[in-house]
């Protein structure tokens, strides 16, 4: 407590030094004119509610030279009916040849390409906002500003004229959320890129040096007597898959298959909340996770590519409560059937993930600010399978029945700030682990939108009869965790200064995730930014960090560094960024020994890293990165890697990589055997290679595919008991074999047809190697060919989406 009252008064000192000026510059405004009878939206603007309408000009040089007249003229317009609001731009260019038209799936920003976006703000709250953009070459972009993989179904097209090109586009109400008030006034932002110049041009032009750039738009007027419509919308689905399993070791059929039929359904309750509902869900064509040998004691964290789980998922991320992997997740007995069965049993089957039955989430935000956001999934019992030798079968429950739940408030307040309440809770039935998590906090800001002021606070309940029969009921206990920040955001000068702490009971890790706990992390970050080119360089940022990290109940150092970070890219558009830490003083590690009371003592160490990146505009681009560590004593790391973007032509590009990471006489944990703890010294070489390519036949069709392989060895040349004091000491006698030789190959080939307006064929084919051995002194192109001659899995599904929509049906 005497830490966060030191704490709060320095943020209180820092905070009353700011200056409180506002801007005043003059935002332009356009009006919205009502039409009778609305624009086709065919890429001509010959149409009478063109001639109509008002046109927005007056654009601005956001880059490359800041505030300065474009290089071409942007004329845009608004009109509008009871359906939609339609867009009309006219993107003027001396030499249309040059438009850059590089094709590319939806929501491909920062192609090779020209792209033109209109932002509304239809609360006018400058909180939260929909884009909408399409390319020159005719593929669409959206999102929220809270939200980036929103998706809603819209139309446009584009045509390249002999004076430019040209943007049509026709967004229906049911897109958006808005006010059921008589008089509409949104904020408003327009935005044209020309790539061969890497140039952006602005309606309302946003300052550089700031994070909040809905403060900077202007204002659409004009729109009136418009209804939201009720969003009422189904995608249903129907799936079919054969699977062929290679491995000789699986009794189960080697050939499988399977039907699945289900549907996503969203449902706009009123003009501001959304029900989304997913039934009987199919995730088998989702991008595989990027897997890698885990060697350290934390558990892996991989991104959500599951659509339902990162729609819409905004509020349900407050006060980062929340990962959902969870959902879904490895089952809590998976590790265990080994020793759930009996001596005489061998396993069947034994699932990877428990099976998703339902999942529904409830968000809206009202007129007054209030957002509330209701989430519930649902996931089966899982089982095992085992067998005697006599072939009798029997189940063992590696999961149950789960019921996840998360409730959150959130109000937004002036000036960007906002604060919330949350619960999660995760409940089974008796005699398996419950857990209730409840967090709040806040974010202020002041008027000039400066300086940021952050605080989060939650609180976590866990039960877990297993602990209890263990004797040892310490994770039961409540736990605590807060963080305090305070940062200066706008201008060219910036700092950041926060405190994180978490009591030894803390445990959120049944729907969120935290590896560890008894830490407290405090910081501060100093930084100056160029925002303006000068000489050689666009711009220049950099920053110099200070952090320590130490367990509050023994005051012992977990970590304690500095570091310096730069970021700056070059007039020919060359860019390079890099650190260099330094971390001086010995580290104490509570989680390597994987016992709980044990401690591992680190020395310090050091560390570079620089990157770099080349002019993305050509057909042939690279990137790279360079890293190297070295703790005081003998452990080493390097890592490199090269990735080359190819663009072949406008429909075809190719993104190879390479990653090559040597770490020399690394230490960590290797065995416990009671009451010893054995540690090993190790090289560890690790490759990683993967190509994506893609082929666009249009822009609703579609060719992708990506392959990775993923090959990591590990040779021990020493092993070390730890001492009760945390030091290793050598050991002669240790007998057992930890040398090992990881492979994991897989690819994912898939072909995708928008045959209708949010309606999709999908056929996914997915390979999967998984090796193991301990065949570690080996050459690459050796053991490439003896992995792919491994036992495979190979998937092949067919899925069709059709959207419907009630607008559309009724008409």
């Amino acid at each position: 407590m005497r830490d966060l009252i030191f704490f709060l008064s320095v943020i209180i000192l820092l905070g009353s030094v700011g200056s409180y000026a506002q801007s005043t510059n003059q935002k332009p405004s356009i009006e919205a004119v009502r039409v009778i009878q609305p624009p086709s939206i065919d890429g001509y603007l010959d149409d009478v509610a063109w001639q109509q309408a008002r046109v927005a000009k007056g654009f601005r040089q956001k880059d490359p030279v800041y505030n300065a007249s474009p290089r071409f003229n942007t004329e845009v317009k608004i009109v509008y009916d009871d359906k939609a609001i339609y867009v009309a731009a006219h993107m003027f260019d001396s030499n249309p040849d040059s438009i850059k038209k590089q094709l590319a799936v939806r929501d491909s920003d920062g192609m090779n390409a020209d792209y033109f976006y209109i932002g509304f703000d239809t609360y006018h709250n400058k909180q939260d906002s929909y884009k909408f953009g399409v390319s020159a070459s005719g593929f669409q972009i959206d999102e929220r500003t809270v939200d980036a993989t929103y998706d809603a179904v819209w139309s446009s097209e584009v045509r390249i004229t002999e004076d430019g090109w040209i943007a049509e586009l026709r967004i229906p109400y049911s897109a958006l959320r808005f006010p059921s008030i008589k008089e509409q006034e949104w904020g408003l932002q327009i935005v044209r890129t020309i790539r061969r110049n890497r140039e952006e041009d602005q309606w309302s032009l946003e300052p550089r040096d700031v994070g909040s750039i809905m403060n900077y738009w202007g204002t659409l007027t004009g729109l009136s007597d418009i209804e939201p419509p009720l969003r009422l919308s189904v995608l249903p689905y129907l799936s079919a898959g054969i699977q062929h399993n290679g491995d000789a070791e699986v009794e189960s059929d080697k050939i499988s298959y399977n039907y699945n039929g289900g549907m996503d359904l969203k449902w706009g309750l009123n003009e501001s909340f959304t029900l989304d509902m997913i039934l009987m869900p199919d995730f088998s064509q989702v991008q595989s996770d990027e897997v890698e040998k885990n060697l350290s004691p934390f558990e892996l964290v991989y991104d959500e590519n599951r659509p339902f789980f990162n729609e819409g998922t905004d509020l349900f991320h407050k006060g980062d409560l929340f990962y959902s992997r969870r959902i879904g997740h490895i089952p809590i007995r998976y590790y265990k059937v080994e020793q759930l069965k009996q001596p005489n049993e061998h396993i069947v089957t034994n699932p990877y993930s428990s099976r998703l039955l339902n999942a529904v989430k409830l968000s809206g935000r009202t007129s007054s600010g209030l957002g509330i956001g209701v989430f519930n999934a649902i996931t089966a019992n899982t089982y095992a399978e085992v067998a005697d030798l006599a072939g009798n079968k029997r189940k063992i429950l590696t999961d149950p029945l789960t019921n996840y739940n998360i409730l959150v408030l959130d109000q937004s307040l002036p000036n960007n700030s906002s604060v919330y309440l949350i619960n999660n809770n995760v409940t089974r039935p008796d005699g398996w682990r419950r857990s209730n998590v409840t967090g709040g906090g806040f974010k202020l800001s002041e008027k000039s939108n400066k300086y940021l002021l952050q605080f989060d606070l939650s609180l976590t309940s866990v039960k877990d009869p297993a602990k209890v029969a263990d004797n040892d009921d310490s994770k039961n206990k409540p736990g605590t965790y807060y963080y305090l920040g305070l940062q200066k955001i706008r201008g060219k000068f910036r700092f950041s200064l926060y405190q994180i702490a978490m009591n030894q009971y803390y445990d959120r890790n049944d729907l969120g995730v935290n590896n560890t706990n008894d830490w407290l992390d405090r910081g501060l970050t100093l930084g100056y930014n160029i925002f303006e080119p000068f000489g050689v360089f666009r711009y220049f940022y950099h920053s110099i960090n200070f952090f320590r990290e130490y367990k509050p109940t023994t005051h012992r150092n977990i970590n304690s560094v500095i570091t310096y970070q730069f970021n700056t890219t070059f007039t020919n558009y060359l860019s390079f960024w890099g650190n260099a830490g330094y971390s001086p003083f010995e580290r104490y590690d509570y989680y390597e020994p994987r016992v709980a009371g044990r401690t591992w003592i680190l020395p310090g160490y050091y560390s570079i890293n620089l990157g770099f990146s080349s002019d993305y505009r050509k057909t042939l681009a690279l990137d790279g990165e360079i890293q190297y560590s070295k703790e005081l004593e003998e452990t080493r790391w390097n890592y490199f890697r090269l990735s080359p973007i190819i663009r072949l032509s406008d429909k075809f590009k190719v993104t190879p990589s390479s990653e090559l990471q040597l770490g020399r006489n690394d230490k960590g944990f290797v065995n416990y055997i009671s009451p010893s703890v054995y540690f090993g010294n190790r090289n560890i070489q690790t490759f990683i290679n993967s190509i994506l390519g893609e082929y666009m036949f249009n822009n609703k069709i579609s060719l992708s595919m990506r392959v990775r392989h993923y090959w990591q060895k590990g040779d021990y040349m020493n092993f070390y008991l730890l001492s009760n004091e945390g030091r290793l000491l050598p050991v002669d006698d240790y007998s057992f074999n930890h040398n090992y030789n990881y492979n994991y190959f897989n690819i994912d080939l898939v072909f995708g047809w928008e045959f209708s307006p949010g309606s999709m064929i999908n056929v996914v084919w997915k390979n999967v190697i998984e090796r193991e051995d301990e065949f570690y002194n080996t050459r690459y192109f050796s053991n490439f060919d003896r992995m792919i001659n491994s036992p495979q899995v190979n998937n092949l599904s067919v899925k069709v989406l059709y959207y419907l929509d009630y607008q559309m049906l009724r008409r």
